[in-house]
């Protein structure tokens, strides 16, 4: 009676019910490992937040000697003091925030110590210009940024030329035309003094949330279990109509 499950449409339904299950829970546990991930994510930045404001030459130093990297300082609040370079202002493009299309104004600024600190001045819609930086002595307040990675299927930028617009804000990319060597970490302006553009927006601080992650592990567990049940379900009557057949 049970020679049936042996047959090949029933082995092959067989194998197609236990790869999808392994399937289905790999995909929960990924999520599981996803949802650490963002926690882990969310208690860093909430720490480098809190964490007190410092010179931001004090990190590059300590970047320089090799006892921080730019993703272990990125999000701390640093103070910069420095004079703009206005003529070598690149936009970061393809951005959005509020529920606008916009840009970033990405102006490298000269520091006392002649160290070379990309300054991200805010989001502005796309319809907008943000105008020059403001002159002279500048200090601000703002957040660390380690550089942008392009990520697969995101646009990249051209590897010569001069780049006047930018979709990923790389560092080693804009070291090609800069008049000497960018910090190996940016920063957004959180305050400025003198002010900067009245068009210029903050840059949005991190969603510090856990998203969905959760919720997608109980919906795969649960196809999971669907599945397995459905499988059980229609063999079990396979059975029962064999047995019926056989009592006829």
């Amino acid at each position: 009676m049970y020679k049936f499950l042996f047959r090949p449409i029933w082995l092959l339904l067989h194998v197609t019910v236990i790869a999808t299950t392994l399937l289905m829970i790999n995909l929960a546990f990924w999520q599981i490992s996803r949802y650490h991930e963002k926690v882990a994510f969310n208690a860093t930045v909430k720490e480098r937040i809190s964490d007190s404001i410092v010179p931001v030459e004090q990190l590059l130093d300590a970047i320089e000697t090799g006892s921080q990297s730019p993703k272990t300082v990125e999000w701390r609040t640093v103070l910069v003091v420095g004079e703009y370079i206005n003529s070598e202002t690149v936009e970061a493009v393809n951005r959005a925030q509020d529920g606008y299309s916009g840009k970033d104004p990405l102006t490298p600024m000269r520091l006392a110590s002649n160290k070379l600190l990309l300054i991200n001045r805010g989001f502005i819609p796309i319809s907008k210009d943000a105008g020059p930086a403001p002159s002279g002595q500048v200090q601000i307040i703002g957040r660390v940024r380690a550089p942008e990675i392009r990520r697969r299927f995101r646009i990249s930028d051209p590897a010569q030329g001069e780049l006047l617009e930018v979709s990923n804000i790389d560092l080693e990319r804009l070291n090609k035309q800069m008049p000497s060597k960018l910090a190996p970490i940016y920063v957004e302006v959180l305050e400025s003094k003198p002010a900067d553009s009245a068009d210029l927006s903050q840059i949005a601080a991190p969603a510090l949330s856990t998203g969905s992650h959760l919720s997608y592990t109980f919906q795969w567990f649960t196809f999971s279990v669907f599945v397995l049940a459905g499988w059980i379900i229609v063999i079990r009557r396979k059975i029962k109509t064999l047995k019926a057949i056989k009592t006829l």
